[in-house]
């Protein structure tokens, strides 16, 4: 579903990645794990097209591409209706009203449908990002990139995008999750990608994994983490 083939980028003196190589497999959850400041929100616009690499290449196969930014930013003369009916749009080809899957995915994700006569940029900052689900939900994804997916979220809110997670993952949905929450990555991922520096220093499958933390004394996705960072 996605390759990343040496990908390279620089800002200036700034080398944010260097020959980050990966493959994702169609239907499953990756998680991108990394230290602050070690390239992972650059990959990933890197693979949406937002940034053009110095060298690399990206393969993604066809399909519709979902797209949650850590702090999601609107339109601000839009209310969240208006902003819903062009995804839906874009995903029907004719603009048709899908309000009885925008009420079902807002129960899901604990979004009060009552605030979608106001602009996003009005809400809170979960509501923002549970407005940035429904969003992609909408336009019904095959492909679904999130940056940091637990941010801004209360406790029961996170249970509910856990689950929708999977719920995508078993409908053939391929996700993409870059996040510093190791305990619930562990929960959901098949495979992990860790970044440090700007350079792709693991890149395993859930199993892989598994084995690695095997051979810890604390086995867990964190101490594993910790040592392949050096921290």
């Amino acid at each position: 579903m996605i390759e990343a083939h040496r990908l390279s980028k620089r800002f200036g003196p700034v080398q944010a990645l260097r020959d980050v190589s990966f493959k994702i497999r169609k239907g499953t959850i990756t998680a991108m794990l990394g230290e602050n400041g070690a390239g992972k929100t650059t990959t990933l616009k890197v693979l949406l097209g937002f940034l053009r690499p110095d060298s690399g290449t990206v393969i993604i196969a066809p399909g519709r591409v979902g797209y949650v930014p850590d702090r999601p930013a609107y339109f601000t003369w839009l209310d969240g209706r208006t902003i819903l009916g062009l995804a839906d749009g874009q995903a029907n080809g004719n603009g048709k009203d899908s309000g009885a899957r925008i009420l079902a995915v807002a129960r899901d994700l604990l979004f009060d449908p009552a605030l979608l006569r106001r602009r996003p940029g009005s809400y809170s900052a979960g509501n923002a990002k549970k407005f940035a689900y429904l969003q992609n939900l909408v336009f019904k994804p095959d492909l679904l990139i999130v940056d940091e997916p637990f941010a801004a979220l209360d406790p029961p809110s996170i249970k509910c995008v856990r689950d929708l997670f999977l719920e995508l993952r078993d409908a053939g949905t391929t996700l993409l999750l870059s996040s510093h929450m190791l305990a619930e990555m562990e929960r959901i991922a098949d495979g992990f990608i860790v970044l440090r520096r700007g350079t792709a220093i693991a890149h395993a499958a859930l199993r892989e994994w598994r084995l690695m933390r095997a051979a810890r004394t604390a086995p867990d996705l964190e101490s594993v983490f910790l040592h392949l960072t050096g921290s």
